[in-house]
């Protein structure tokens, strides 16, 4: 019994060295990085650009600017500690994500996410007095503000969803039918 269970043990720690040996490839760490740096450059050009302006006084659209001390919706206003503990916690989750997933395309829309998440935590953290802590938002949605980082957050993490249920029900109707053909071959 005992080396059954051994050897049951071995296989699922054989079968996570190979996957991670798979994964973690050249070709994949290169996918990896190379979506990090789209998302980079597609997300902190126009949000560095917007802030920048706003904190020089430059900002010329017609809509109020807001400060945001909340987190998604403006939820836990006034929450500072537990805010950045969520964010960075989140930030940590999407990272790991990123680093777990083998398909290019998963990469690129996480990095979305992941940048966007980054540059609402560090623009809380340097946001000068009287401002402390807050999030500039600048863009109207609908009866609220948002700001750049927010609209990739979103785009990234329903973009992922999206395409991660499409490819599991295209593999598994694709199996099926796979499975059905080779049933009916063998009688």
């Amino acid at each position: 019994m005992e080396q059954v269970s051994d050897k049951k043990q071995n296989d699922i720690w054989n079968k996570f060295l190979k996957y991670l040996k798979n994964n973690f490839s050249k070709k994949n760490n290169l996918w990896r990085l190379f979506g990090f740096a789209i998302a980079l450059v597609v997300v902190l050009v126009p949000s560095l650009t917007c802030n920048l302006m706003i904190r020089n006084g430059d900002w010329q659209w017609p809509h109020n600017i807001a400060y945001n001390d909340g987190i998604a919706f403006s939820a836990l206003v006034g929450k500072t500690a537990l805010i950045y503990f969520l964010q960075a916690f989140i930030c940590f989750i999407v990272l790991l994500a990123t680093l777990f997933t083998d398909k290019w395309y998963h990469s690129l829309l996480l990095s979305l996410a992941l940048v966007g998440g980054l540059f609402n935590l560090i623009d809380r953290a340097t946001q000068p007095s009287p401002h402390l802590n807050t999030v500039i938002d600048y863009l109207p949605t609908g009866n609220t503000t948002s700001n750049f980082p927010d609209v990739f957050i979103l785009t990234g993490v329903i973009g992922f969803s999206v395409l991660y249920v499409i490819i599991t029900i295209y593999g598994l109707t694709k199996r099926k039918n796979k499975q059905d053909k080779n049933d009916k071959n063998k009688s």
